[in-house]
């Protein structure tokens, strides 16, 4: 991401106190935020931090020592500005952010939630000795949290909490040495409770639950625009991620003749003011295109006659592309597992019949130059392989749809050390959770509910794979597979 210049960073920060003192000032002042910070460090007790989480996250710090480098990738990030609290990056437990001192006097600030009482341990380090990171814990009225053990090893520092209560706070840092120097520095906050820490599952007690947790670990503070499906059938919702990513919108899942309503109240807690329907009235009907208008929502439809022309529409959307993936329309596993991907990329995803191409793709890949098709021959055959001969098509296929999701993370070289992972059985789930993971810039990676098939184990193994997103409960995803992936 590309960082603003340190004058023009002195302008907006003089903007800000002429035009907003009480976001500027108040509890959270700079300089009193920086001195009790400094006034812990200098606390601190010697000793040797030896843990795999620490060397992973070192790890992960290296090779990302320019600012215009810093990006959504997995758990990591930090988008400036984030000055302030209300500006403040939302971070959950178990994530690794990655953070950059672009100029001496920085100060980030990351929002934590804690559920419930536990112990809790906050590690962060820094690259290079030219730097020093500081960082504590305030509550939301800018009072320091004093961890009840601070040790240091070098340039990596460990604040404890034994029974940190539940709440939300503010996890401040700086660089005390004041050099800045787009120093990188890492922190991640843990839990020191005996759980499956390399795990994280989001899910609901059914498909439109589940879709409204994934909104709220994509969008914990809002959207202009949500995405609406249909829960229980996949064809109009299939080409919907990358105009979904688009729109920086989560996708949410309702029934098809009456608005659900939980779906309504997390479209209100989002903030919503567009709805924007996937396919037509028999996907999702007027009477709650009536009802979402009736809650002041802006409300239309993307939509055919067929799901290859819904896709072609959904195509338009995104603006001139000159690539495109051709997927299987009869099916989900191919087009999902490809759907983080063709998000992140801007590429549309066309749907095709097994033997030849629907008239509605042909008319969508006019300007297209190069295309991907996903999956076998007996889901795209050679024939249409053949029809697309002008457009530079490359197969990316497997043996089944995990061995083909492996191989399409591994031949679009999507990294492979942190991946989201969701059942082959059942497309809601990785549906609704493939914007959150182009988000990330995370494969989706298919698994069967009771079993990590042999072509995941091989991928996992080669990519030295350590974090894992798990889509759904467990009918979807058993425990017995989480803790075989926390294990390998």
């Amino acid at each position: 991401m590309k960082k603003i210049s340190t004058g023009l960073f002195v302008f907006l920060l003089i903007f800000c106190f002429s035009v907003s003192p009480s976001l500027a000032a108040g509890p959270f002042e700079h300089p009193s935020i920086k001195k009790e910070i400094d006034s812990l460090s200098k606390k601190q007790s010697s000793t040797t931090l030896d843990d795999s989480t620490f060397t992973r996250l070192k790890e992960r710090m290296k090779g990302l020592k320019k600012s215009d480098e810093m990006r959504l990738m997995g758990e990591v990030y930090e988008q400036e500005p984030n000055d302030y609290p209300y500006q403040a990056d939302y971070i959950r437990l178990d994530d690794i952010v990655l953070g950059t001192f672009w100029w001496a006097e920085d100060l980030d600030f990351y929002s934590l939630n804690i559920d419930e009482t536990q112990d809790t341990y906050i590690y962060g380090s820094t690259l290079t000795t030219l730097n020093d990171l500081g960082y504590l814990l305030f509550t939301p009225e800018g009072e320091p949290v004093y961890p009840d053990e601070w040790l240091e090893d070098g340039s990596d520092n460990l604040q404890i909490y034994y029974s940190l209560p539940p709440g939300s706070y503010y996890l401040a840092a700086t660089d005390l040495n004041v050099f800045g120097g787009d120093g990188v520095y890492g922190l991640t906050a843990f839990t020191g409770e005996e759980t499956v820490d390399n795990v994280y599952r989001i899910y609901g007690n059914d498909r439109h639950e589940t879709a409204i947790e994934i909104s709220k670990v994509g969008w914990p503070d809002g959207a202009e625009t949500v995405v609406l499906a249909r829960a229980t059938t996949f064809p109009d919702a299939l080409a919907g991620s990358p105009f979904a990513f688009q729109k920086d919108a989560p996708i949410l899942l309702n029934p098809k003749d009456r608005l659900n309503g939980k779906v309504k109240e997390r479209i209100k807690e989002l903030g919503a003011k567009e709805v924007v329907i996937l396919g037509g009235e028999g996907a999702i009907s007027a009477d709650v295109a009536r009802d979402l208008k009736n809650n002041g929502l802006d409300v239309r439809r993307i939509g055919g006659k067929t799901r290859y022309e819904t896709a072609a529409n959904i195509a338009k959307e995104l603006g001139y592309y000159d690539q495109a993936i051709i997927a299987y329309g009869g099916n989900f596993p191919d087009a999902l597992s490809i759907a983080p991907f063709a998000a992140s990329s801007g590429i549309p995803i066309l749907l095709s019949p097994t033997n030849e191409l629907a008239d509605e793709t042909k008319e969508a890949l006019k300007n297209v130059t190069d295309t991907i098709i996903v999956g076998g021959k007996s889901a795209i055959s050679e024939g249409v392989q053949k029809q697309l001969a002008k457009k530079n098509p490359v197969r990316i296929s497997g043996a089944n749809r995990y061995e083909t999701s492996v191989n399409i993370a591994t031949q679009l070289e999507m990294p492979g050390d942190i991946i989201t992972v969701a059942t082959g059985q059942n497309f809601a789930d990785a549906l609704t959770g493939s914007v959150l993971a182009a988000k990330y810039y995370e494969p989706i990676i298919l698994v069967e509910k009771n079993k990590v098939p042999d072509p995941v184990r091989k991928y996992i193994s080669e990519n030295g794979t350590w974090y894992y997103t798990v889509l759904g409960g467990e009918g979807a995803v058993s425990q017995k597979v989480v803790e075989e992936l926390s294990g390998l």
